[in-house]
């Protein structure tokens, strides 16, 4: 019985390996295979065919599915995995290390490899394409290539044509210049000038050769020479280039000046269009939402610090005649030195306040003797000091800075005065004396001997006699919120902007004050504030501003340009300050994601891109970059293993981040492949959203002559929906002159007839 258990439990054990390498086994089996696709004969990818792979885990499954498409029977078993080929003719594919792929382009058989646990499928595909016959009725007479709708996506204008130049133009002792250069639509303003296209004859480059010194990188346009040789045949030269655009929600057109000439003369010479202004724009109705980053605001908190503050003011004191006593019946004059007294007790006594410096400056008016009446203002000076600082405890003055001074008002002063009191003439009296007599004694003997001297010129110096006090003081004490917040509410000045408040005021009000128009204004003054006190932003402000402006849905990329390190690849990133001692953070990652926001909000796609590269790869900010990365034009494509899985990588978050975006993202290939699958994702688009019906036009346009009502219908219902997309269908490249035309043309009839019969409109 023992025996008998022992062995069953072996089994039951045995079993239980096996079915853990089994699923270990499986779990590993699929694998990602990736290659290249090119035509057989032409050694390169198909342009004007979809090829599709398609992934089967069995050999046998494979083999079945190969005999329904070549067969055409219209069968055909849904394969495990279906992928199609970018415009390079590269593709991934998800398979099992066992299974088979079937490669399939136009009306071809398929070709099928076995996997055979091969990481790297290359393929080449004869398309059986059968070309109709061609009979030439003509010569052409002239080089007119046809424009082309140029596509924008990012900063990038991508543009293409073909240049047919006639036998009888070429000559072997010629060079052909083509310079392709870009204007704006509405401008008309040069943007850019693309590579020139240069041909050279074969008696001509070696002319050339000579003519240089046997060094063709001293011709200026060596760089640009085609190694094809320019001849008097026809020839057929395939252009396409891509230009940078300061704004790609402009539209810009292509011409190229073509030149002909030997060494005699430019014997041919003309400029010609070959890029319209209709761009297509295949992600102009990508949908995307991004989030702003808030900085963690006690991270950032300001602290009190001290400041100097200046106070001046002036009092008028009344003194006996020709004395440095005060008038004791004129009772202003104990209310003034009280109140000043009363001032400077507040910041000796005040918590965290410092008296520094402490000023009086003391006028008497030029009635008199020059020496005696200076010597009576000092002495009046010395008067008021001792009265005002008999309050100020010893060691406290022994800190103070006084620098009395004493002074006489002039002659001038007194014009000024009677000027200002409307009486002209008068006044004009004493600047000529003043002008005539340097001395202020003598002066004063003239001005003497005016006949209102007595009544309205001797009225005047009473405004003469002043005393201003200045004094300077430091303040070191934090207000508390409730403070600060009341003197916002109450204090006009505060309120209006005219006085600044402190760093860490503002922190307190951004956590205090709610409505959000009141939040920018203050988070604006505390950037332009911090900027004259620290010489930099302070980062909080800056960031709450920008947070502000995007919630508004605007931008301004200079607020947060000054804490973005470009040389710093990475975000996020501590180092010490200059002081050893305090450490500062490069690139945080909050202000990275919105400047991010705030490039593809100014269309600066290529920006955006940049601020993504620099931005974490975390969960959080996965489709922030994802999207940055697309607009930016990196979603298809790249030279290495390592950008195509990028590329990837973006194609998949985004057009799996809504069906809108999948039909989208399914365009902007522009493939056959892809206009393919976009027509299939389009199915699940709501038909009372415009934005199918002009999807759907695109398709069908994209299809050729055969779709060309379908796309007008398609068309049709979205202008029934909403006419603004009539705009928008003026200026698509991928709806074109011909079918935006025929289609207004149609709409418009239809609209009349409906209003004719039914007395109303769409």
């Amino acid at each position: 019985m023992k025996a008998y258990f022992n062995s069953f439990a072996k089994l039951i054990l045995f079993f239980f390996v096996y079915l853990s390498f089994t699923i270990n086994v499986s779990a590993q089996d699929v694998i990602l295979v990736s290659g290249r696709v090119v035509d057989k004969g032409t050694k390169k990818p198909f342009t004007d065919e979809a090829v599709f792979v398609y992934g089967f885990n069995t050999v046998g499954e494979a083999e079945d599915a190969k005999k329904e498409l070549d067969a055409q029977t219209g069968k055909f078993m849904e394969a495990a995995a279906t992928e199609f080929t970018d415009g390079s003719g590269n593709y991934e594919i998800r398979v099992a290390s066992t299974g088979a792929l079937l490669f399939k382009a136009g009306v071809a058989d398929c070709v099928m490899e076995k996997v055979n646990e091969r990481f790297e499928i290359n393929v080449s595909i004869d398309a059986g394409i059968v070309l109709e016959a061609v009979e030439i009725t003509g010569t052409l007479q002239d080089i007119k290539p046809t424009p082309k709708a140029p596509t924008i996506i990012g900063n990038k204008l991508l543009m293409y044509n073909t240049f047919t130049i006639p036998g009888q133009f070429g000559k072997p002792n010629a060079r052909l210049i083509i310079q392709p250069f870009v204007m704006d639509c509405e401008t008309e303003d040069t943007i850019a000038f693309a590579r020139p296209l240069i041909y050279d004859g074969s008696q001509y480059r070696m002319t050339q050769y000579r003519r240089m010194g046997y060094n063709l990188k001293n011709d200026p346009l060596s760089p640009f020479i085609s190694l094809d040789t320019l001849t008097n045949s026809r020839m057929v030269i395939n252009w396409t280039d891509t230009v940078a655009i300061p704004d790609p929600t402009r539209a810009y057109h292509g011409n190229a000046i073509i030149q002909l000439e030997d060494y005699t003369s430019a014997y041919f010479n003309k400029t010609t269009p070959v890029v319209t202004c209709d761009a297509k724009r295949p992600l102009k109705f990508l949908e995307y939402s991004l989030g702003e980053y808030d900085l963690d605001p006690k991270k950032y908190r300001e602290r009190a610090k001290r400041e100097k503050r200046n106070t001046s003011q002036n009092i008028s004191l009344t003194f006996l005649v020709n004395k440095a006593e005060l008038n004791p019946a004129d009772s202003t004059n104990a209310i003034q030195l009280n109140k000043l007294k009363s001032d400077l007790l507040d910041i000796v006594n005040g918590e965290g306040s410092t008296l520094k410096e402490f000023h009086i400056t003391g006028i008497s008016s030029p009635e008199g003797s020059y020496q005696k009446n200076l010597e009576l203002s000092r002495e009046r000076v010395k008067f008021a000091q001792q009265q005002i600082t008999s309050v100020l405890p010893q060691k406290v003055l022994a800190r103070v800075y006084q620098n009395p001074h004493a002074e006489v008002a002039t002659w001038a002063d007194v014009a000024d005065l009677m000027e200002a009191d409307s009486l002209k003439t008068e006044a004009a009296e004493i600047r000529d004396i003043v002008e005539r007599y340097k001395s202020q004694d003598a002066q004063y003997a003239q001005v003497m001997k005016l006949p209102n001297y007595r009544t309205t010129i001797r009225d005047h110096f009473p405004e003469l006699r002043k005393m201003r006090f200045e004094y300077k003081h430091e303040i070191f004490r934090e207000l508390t919120p409730e403070e600060i917040m009341d003197r916002y509410t109450h204090d006009k000045d505060y309120r209006s902007g005219k006085k600044s408040f402190a760093l860490y005021e503002y922190w307190h009000l951004f956590n205090m004050v709610k409505n959000p128009k009141e939040l920018e204004v203050l988070y604006r003054r505390a950037y332009e504030d911090s900027k004259s006190i620290n010489g930099i932003p302070w980062i909080l402000a800056a960031n709450n501003l920008a947070v502000s402006y995007l919630r508004r849905d605007t931008f301004d990329v200079a607020i947060l340009e000054p804490f973005i390190d470009r040389k710093t690849r990475g975000s996020n990133i501590v180092r010490k300050r200059m002081d050893g001692v305090t450490s500062e953070t490069i690139n945080p990652e909050e202000l990275i994601a919105n400047q991010l926001g705030m490039f593809l909000k100014s269309n600066n796609f290529e920006q955006a891109s940049v601020m993504a590269q620099i931005l974490p790869d975390t969960e959080k900010n996965a489709k922030t970059k994802a999207f940055a990365m697309c607009l930016g034009g990196y979603y298809k494509g790249g030279n290495t293993p390592e950008e195509r899985a990028q590329s990837r990588k973006v194609f998949d978050l985004v057009k799996e981040s809504s069906p809108l975006n999948e039909v989208v993202m399914y365009l902007a290939l522009e493939s056959k492949g892809g206009d393919i699958m976009a027509e299939k994702a389009v199915k699940e688009l709501p038909t009372t959203d415009p934005k199918t019906w002009y999807l759907k036009a695109i398709i069908n346009n994209r299809k050729g002559e055969l779709n060309f009502e379908q796309a007008k219908d398609c068309l049709i219902e979205c202008f029934k929906i909403d006419e603004k997309y009539m705009k928008t269908a003026g200026s698509d490249g991928d709806i074109g002159k011909d079918l935006y035309e025929y289609t207004i043309e149609m709409y418009q009839l239809a609209k009349e007839m409906n209003q004719l019969n039914q007395g109303g409109g769409y």
